[in-house]
C-alpha cells in the first residue's frame, strides 16, 4: 500500500518562482487559482497576467515575479489542476486496491471472483464519474481546454503527456491486480473510455446520466475482464 501510496503522489513539478515564505505562498496560491478559474471560463487562450492580476487582486508586478512569461503562469496552472485532483485520485485508487485484494482472498470460481469484481467496480467507477460531472463539472472542462491547448503549445504537450503517463501506471497496475494479459493497453481503453464518458455527460447531463455511464462502463470492464455475457453462459 505503501508503494501505491507514493505512485499516486506523483505530480508535475512546477515551473515558476517558488516562494520563499507563507505570506509569498498564498499570494502564488491566489494567481494559480484565479488562472484556473479563467481556464474554466474563456479556455487557456484567456490567461494574461493582467487578467490574471485583476482577477487574483494582486499587483501585476506579482505575476511576472513568479512566473517569468505566460508559458510559466499555463504551465503551472496545469501544475496546480493536477495536483488538485490527487488526493481524489488517491482514494479511488486506495479502494480499488483494498476491493481487489478482499475478492480475491475469497474461495470462489474464477467466474464467479470476476463476476463480484465486475459489479463492484462498475459501481466503483460510476460513483466517481458521476461525482467528477455533477460536483467537479468546472475542473473537467478545464481538463478539456487544457488539452485542446496542448495541440497547439509543444511545452504543455509535454506536462499533458506525463501526466497522462502518471495516470496510466496507476490503471495498469490496477490491472496487473486483477491479472489481465495485457494490463498496459487495458490501462490505455480504460482511460479513454472514461474520458470519453466523461466528455458526453458535459455535453448533455440529462441524457447520458448514471444509467447511460453503468452501461457504458460495465460492457468494457466486462470486455477487459473477459467475461462472457449471461446468456452465452447458459448455453
Amino acid at each position: 500500500m505503501s508503494e501505491l501510496r507514493e505512485q499516486l503522489a506523483q505530480t508535475i513539478p512546477y515551473q515558476g518562482r517558488k516562494a520563499s515564505r507563507v505570506g509569498s505562498e498564498q499570494r502564488r496560491r491566489a494567481i494559480l487559482e484565479a488562472a484556473l478559474n479563467i481556464v474554466i471560463k474563456e479556455g487557456v487562450r484567456g490567461v494574461r497576467h493582467r487578467a490574471i492580476a485583476k482577477a487574483a487582486n494582486v499587483p501585476l508586478s506579482a505575476t511576472t515575479y513568479y512566473f517569468k512569461d505566460i508559458n510559466d503562469l499555463i504551465s503551472d496552472t496545469f501544475s496546480y489542476f493536477v495536483e488538485l485532483g490527487n488526493a481524489r485520485l488517491s482514494n479511488f485508487w486506495i479502494e480499488a486496491e483494498i476491493a481487489i485484494r478482499q475478492q480475491l482472498s475469497q474461495s470462489e470460481s474464477a467466474d464467479t471472483t470476476k463476476r463480484r469484481l465486475l459489479k463492484h467496480f462498475t459501481e466503483l467507477a460510476v460513483s466517481y464519474i458521476e461525482q467528477q460531472v455533477t460536483d467537479r463539472r468546472d475542473e473537467l472542462i478545464a481538463e478539456q481546454a487544457f488539452l485542446l491547448e496542448a495541440l497547439r503549445s509543444s511545452h504543455l504537450r509535454q506536462l499533458v503527456h506525463v501526466h497522462h503517463q502518471n495516470l496510466l501506471k496507476d490503471l495498469t497496475r490496477f490491472y496487473q491486480l486483477l491479472g489481465t494479459t495485457k494490463p498496459e493497453l487495458d490501462a490505455v481503453l480504460t482511460k479513454a473510455v472514461v474520458v470519453e464518458a466523461e466528455y458526453y455527460c458535459l455535453l448533455d447531463p440529462s441524457r447520458y446520466g448514471r444509467e447511460y455511464i453503468r452501461a457504458f462502463l460495465q460492457r468494457h470492464i466486462q470486455l477487459v475482464l473477459q467475461i462472457p455475457d449471461e446468456e452465452e453462459v447458459v448455453n
